[in-house]
């Protein structure tokens, strides 16, 4: 991994010796950007982003302090390092207020600027996990939140159940404890249930907060209350809607959830199986779903393609084809219409 770095000083010599140590450590960082004083740096900043800043403090125009708190006051964390002349501890107690990673004395030795790149590349690839783990915790529980809404939309309860129930035990397996478990469950089913708020048109009763537990004991517990806020929604949704009318929608979702692999499945078909007419039963599927019929499948098959795409061995040409594509170029650009990347970039993505 590579990392990026600004010095900022306003001695030419020191920042000479700095960009040749740094760039010759070993640690992965590049010198991107040199300043003289900290009003020229925070103009490179903005520009470069850099992922470490080694500053001093007392320069013209903008001192080192006053730098580092315009960084901060944008909302941004990088790693500082302050380089200083100053052995004044009211210095270094201000700097750390702002959460600069070290302050040391100049001259630095070599050892000691080894010893800080290799603390602050440890600490760069820490943080580079934690994204990528946040980013895999939000997608997941996106993903379960849209598969919870489409059930309890369509009131299918037990699918509704045993999808949050597979949720748990995932999370389970990766060793988190019951109350973290809970914890991302309740995330889920609160976007689920903004997502069933917006498809009733604003109808459906937010129920009240907090959903879960966070303290609860075991994963059955956690699934027994969250069995109950499920019963929650379907009740709601169930008393809004015209029910011998979506019986008949429910039959024919039932059937393209079984037939979404046949490449010519039909809105005639579905309608068919709902005992509707073509043009009625369009109607009265957007309005119980809130989908168009060919958005349904086209949804449902990506939906199955992310799944089939999580296998370690699935070939991408192979998933086209299983959910119901044998042109693989259509399904490429409605693989990232639907979910944002093609096919090959979700898989990378997954780490596959």
């Amino acid at each position: 991994m590579m990392y990026s770095a600004l010095i900022v000083d306003d001695e030419v010599m020191i920042k000479r010796s700095l960009t040749k140590l740094i760039n010759g450590s070993g640690h992965g960082f590049q010198v991107c950007g040199e300043a003289e004083d900290g009003g020229e740096a925070l103009s490179l900043w903005e520009r470069l982003k850099p992922d470490l800043i080694i500053t001093d403090i007392s320069m013209p125009v903008m001192d080192g302090l006053e730098l580092i708190g315009q960084i901060r006051s944008r909302g941004l964390e990088p790693e500082i390092i302050i380089l200083s002349g100053y052995d004044d501890f009211g210095y270094a107690q201000q700097a750390m207020r702002y959460g600069i990673m070290d302050y040391v004395l100049k001259p630095v030795r070599q050892e000691l600027l080894e010893e800080l790149l290799a603390k602050t590349a440890d600490r760069l690839n820490q943080k580079g996990r934690n994204r990528q783990e946040r980013g895999q915790r939000l997608r997941e529980c996106r993903e379960t939140a849209a598969l919870l809404a489409d059930y309890l939309w369509t009131a299918r309860d037990p699918e509704a159940l045993q999808q949050l129930s597979g949720y748990v035990r995932q999370l389970m397996n990766r060793g988190l404890p019951p109350a973290q478990c809970a914890e991302r469950l309740e995330d889920a089913l609160v976007l689920a249930e903004a997502e069933l708020v917006a498809q009733s048109g604003g109808k459906l009763q937010e129920l009240p907060k907090p959903l879960l537990t966070l303290a609860a004991g075991a994963a059955d517990e956690v699934l027994l209350q969250a069995g109950r806020i499920i019963k929650a929604y379907s009740e709601q949704i169930r008393g809004m809607r015209s029910w011998g009318q979506f019986q008949g929608i429910q039959r024919a979702v039932q059937f393209i959830d079984a037939q979404y692999t046949n490449e010519h499945l039909s809105l005639s078909q579905a309608a068919n199986e709902a005992g509707m007419s073509d043009s009625y039963f369009s109607r009265c599927f957007k309005e119980e779903l809130g989908l168009s019929f060919i958005d349904y499948l086209i949804r449902l098959r990506m939906t199955k393609a992310k799944e089939l795409l999580k296998e370690a061995d699935s070939k991408t040409y192979e998933v086209a084809f299983a959910v119901g594509y044998s042109d693989y170029p259509h399904f490429s650009k409605s693989f990232k219409k639907v979910c944002g990347l093609s096919p090959n970039e979700y898989k990378k993505r997954l780490g596959q």
